[in-house]
């Protein structure tokens, strides 16, 4: 009798241990959330009142995707995917990813929910197999067309680039050529921010705000 009164309490310890280290989680990877899924982000709340919420989330990465990057998102094979996190245990703030996906094109933008900085955009579409193998058209872009190319994102984003620096590399992928733009700036250099252009095509395929490490 003892025994199986030991095994009932060692069942129910193990249960409230298991409950209570899993009970304070605020979100789970890869689900479609809206707020009241997520514990202490509650929009309605007057300290949280600067917020973004889903659907501004949603409209400003389809501005930055549609109007200012030119990629149409209204096919009718188009999925929208959105997904809210934080990137660590210890960040300030919840991040929202939005991204869409059909069979010629995927893209995305990462958004912070309480400064509403953009910290990624990325563009991955179909690249005509004739452009990419015909030799005579260069992969060669001047720094006057690597800022005209990249212009109205700069601009959109608040960014003025007489304060900044560029630098340009190029990097090769399953041959097809990237250049990688760096715009660091003038009197900080731990404030920089990333444009990769296909050299082609000469769009823009990827924007990355300070990231951890450069290619």
């Amino acid at each position: 009798m003892k025994i199986k009164i030991i095994v009932v309490v060692l069942a129910l310890l193990f249960s409230t241990l298991f409950l209570f280290f899993n009970i304070d989680y605020p979100y789970r990877e890869n689900v479609l959330y809206s707020q009241r899924d997520v514990k202490n982000y509650n929009e309605n709340q007057v300290g949280s009142s600067n917020l973004i919420n889903r659907n501004e989330a949603i409209k400003i990465a389809k501005y930055y995707i549609e109007d200012i990057l030119g990629n149409d998102l209204d096919s009718d094979d188009s999925k929208i995917y959105v997904n809210l996190y934080k990137n660590d245990s210890n960040s300030e703030s919840y991040y929202w990813n939005i991204s869409w996906s059909r069979p010629n094109l995927s893209c995305g933008v990462e958004i912070n929910t309480i400064n509403r900085e953009i910290n990624d955009i990325y563009v991955n579409k179909y690249i005509d197999k004739d452009i990419n193998n015909n030799p005579e058209i260069s992969t060669n872009l001047s720094k006057s067309e690597i800022l005209e190319i990249v212009r109205d994102l700069v601009t959109a984003l608040g960014f003025d680039l007489d304060s900044y620096n560029l630098s340009v590399s190029d990097v090769n992928n399953y041959n097809y050529n990237y250049k990688v733009c760096t715009f660091t700036k003038k009197n900080d250099p731990n404030d920089k921010f990333v444009i990769d252009i296909y050299s082609k095509n000469k769009f823009i395929t990827r924007y990355r705000r300070n990231p951890s490490k450069e290619i």
